[in-house]
């Protein structure tokens, strides 16, 4: 049965589904709400500031006014059993035909405590105690046509193979997999919208856990040539740095020499607090493979992380005379072509970039070393095509973001973990204060004197564009707000949805002190590298979580100056006074762990290429526990009985892998 066969499905329908890459009945299928808004009635937090549901009776007639400058609104007093509120509603004109005096209607908004009047998100004439509706978020094709489609495919009766075992379904009660899609496409209760999310989530890590057993197993029947590395020239070149390395750098080290001189590839994981010093630790990584004759590549999330790498490792290496190139989506067609064409020549002894690495064009002579900075941003399928490039490449992942030794030890159980917990002599600790919201002018004070003294600011908000459900402040709001209470300084404006040479030119006029003040999202969470900057204030600091707020912070104290960081939030909290007593960050995730909740992630998110969509490690680590033990096992089965089709896909997308396991 093809798409062009479902009833209401004509060729301006096929044409917009094939623009959102929906070719087939699967693809349909599998094409999930991005969003379940659920509405429940709940009268008792009326006042509470959050999004809520209530029941009322319109006491007033509707009175339809311009609120502001091109924005009608409609406003009018509503009873409830126990409450009379003022509600306003930017809805459009069909209200005028429906909302009256004495109408019964269902509300969904929020009571804005400092304006006494509670802002109507949606109104609903037909009484229920709870309704879910779904959005699909697609570009080129509205919610009910996605809906009309799916529902006529089901009215075709139309089946799906299982994936999961029928043992997995039964043992966990999970939906079976035509349940489980009616039920993702339109829940009934909130049972429904319970064990959708149970079963994608176990589906997901399940899968991914069996992903992770495949590069296990491949790491254990490649046996990888013997490396003639050149141990003088790495001596002498850890001697040659102005600084001594910490006792755990010169452990990491030690740890992967060993790993080196196995018979099978190295797969390390190295993790360590912000400024640990992981970097020279790949750094001298890299040299080893080089000297030994082989190609090293360094792939890391972001293109302002990748050109700064790359402008370090030149800077390190100059005297060795080697060829060290950058790729990333940025650079032009006609130099990508030339570095890819010495890449498999030979000619380029280390290679920096970003997921443009992973290309199926790139390709080397002999690659001997993959580095993955930052790895939890790149999925296992990412991290898997990188290796992929060459049988037997040794491994190293870094991370910045400390994993409890339990997370850690389960997250990536295919992977050695090294831990660097000492810090280097020249770096500066960050002293951290928290602040109210209202005390922010008073805030502003204290950044004058940093700029006065020719130090830099970075000044972080979790949102790039207005969002009405989060009471938060946006990057123009922020570029409005503190222009205003820092005249005559010079601001800029960074974050992820801007395009990269934009990013790029940002980040030069802060490095080089063009910018005084760098406004930002969590784009600049990931190794930049100012050594003049020392402060940093994060608004709406309730908004993320422990580990990203210490990340964050990392930004600064990089340099000789002492450092400060600034949270601001609308409320005190416990939470955040932890940010205030501690910089060790293996203690902080740790906390962060216990109290993280959903909600840090906000707005349009800066995030990099997570391969998890619906699940979480820390979050969800019962089913993640389950569900790796579980993947483990069934990977094996499924090699002896190859009758599952999608453990057969996920082979196929890898034909390296495959022959290596076959």
């Amino acid at each position: 049965m093809n798409l062009k066969d479902v009833r209401g499905i004509g060729e301006k329908t096929l044409e917009h589904l094939k623009c959102e890459n929906i070719n087939t009945i699967d693809d349909l299928l599998f094409t999930f709400p991005k969003s379940y808004l659920v509405y429940e009635l709940n009268n008792d937090f009326i006042f509470s500031g959050n999004y809520v549901t209530i029941n009322a009776i319109v006491d007033t007639s509707p009175i339809f006014i311009k609120y502001r400058s091109r924005v009608n609104a409609i406003v009018f007093y509503a009873k409830t059993s126990e409450y009379r509120i003022k509600c306003v509603s930017f809805a459009s004109d069909y209200l005028r035909y429906k909302l009256f005096k004495n109408t019964s209607v269902v509300l969904y908004g929020r009571y804005k405590e400092d304006k006494y009047e509670f802002f109507v998100k949606s109104i609903f004439f037909d009484p229920f105690s709870i309704k879910i509706e779904t959005d699909y978020k697609l570009k080129y094709i509205i919610n009910s046509q996605i809906s009309k489609a799916v529902s006529n495919v089901f009215k075709s009766e139309y089946k799906v193979s299982e994936t999961l075992p029928l043992e997995i379904i039964e043992k966990y009660k999970l939906f079976p997999m035509m349940d489980y899609l009616y039920a993702s496409h339109f829940p009934q209760s909130k049972n429904d919208y319970i064990q959708i999310l149970r079963r994608r989530k176990y589906e997901e890590f399940f899968w991914y856990s069996i992903q992770l057993e495949l590069l296990k197993i491949n790491r254990k029947n490649v046996l990888k040539v013997k490396r003639n590395i050149n141990w003088t020239l790495i001596e002498l070149f850890i001697k040659s740095l102005d600084y001594e390395l910490t006792t755990d750098q010169n452990k990491a080290i030690e740890a992967i020499r060993y790993d080196i001189s196995m018979d099978y590839s190295m797969n390390r994981l190295v993790q360590g607090d912000v400024g640990c010093g992981k970097s020279i630790v790949a750094y001298i990584s890299a040299l080893m493979l080089v000297s030994a004759g082989y190609q090293a590549v360094i792939m890391v999330p972001t293109e302002i992380l990748a050109n700064q790498q790359f402008q370090n490792i030149k800077k390190l290496f100059a005297k060795f005379n080697l060829t060290i190139e950058l790729l990333t989506s940025s650079v032009k067609s006609k130099d990508k072509a030339d570095i890819l064409y010495r890449l498999r020549n030979n000619r380029v002894n280390i290679i920096v970039g970003t997921h443009a690495l992973i290309e199926d064009n790139v390709e080397f002579y002999k690659l001997g070393i993959v580095i993955i900075d930052e790895q939890h941003r790149f999925g296992v399928e990412q991290r898997a095509k990188l290796v992929s490039k060459y049988v037997g490449a040794d491994c190293l992942y870094l991370t910045a973001t400390p994993i409890p030794r339990t997370l850690g030890l389960t997250s990536f159980g295919d992977l050695d973990i090294t831990s660097i917990h000492s810090m280097p002599n020249n770096r500066k600790g960050v002293s951290t204060h928290v602040y109210h919201n209202k005390d922010l002018d008073k805030l502003c004070d204290i950044l004058k004197v940093h700029i006065s003294k020719g130090e830099q600011i970075y000044i972080v908000v979790p949102l790039v564009l207005e969002n009405d459900e989060l009471d938060c402040m946006d990057i123009e709001q922020a570029y409005s707000y503190f222009s205003e209470m820092l005249p005559d300084v010079s601001i800029g404006v960074i974050h992820g949805k801007q395009k990269s040479s934009v990013k790029n030119s940002t980040m030069s006029y802060f490095n080089n002190g063009t910018y005084q003040v760098l406004i930002a999202t969590t784009v600049i969470e990931v190794g930049v590298d100012n050594k003049n900057a020392t402060a940093m204030v994060i608004v709406d600091a309730d908004r993320f979580g422990l580990a990203q707020i210490h990340q964050l912070r990392g930004r600064v104290g990089r340099g000789d100056k002492p450092s400060y960081c600034y949270l601001v939030s609308k409320t005190y909290n416990d939470r955040l006074k932890i940010l205030e007593s501690t910089s060790d960050g293996f203690e902080i995730a740790m906390e962060d762990l216990k109290l993280r909740g959903p909600g840090d992630y906000l707005g349009n998110q800066q995030s990099g290429f997570n391969g998890l969509n619906f699940a979480d490690f820390q979050n969800d680590f019962k089913i993640w526990s389950c569900a790796k033990e579980d993947g483990e096992l069934y990977c094996h089965r499924f090699l002896t009985d190859m009758s599952n089709d999608k453990f057969n896909r996920i082979l196929s997308e890898n034909k390296n892998q495959k022959d290596k396991i076959n």
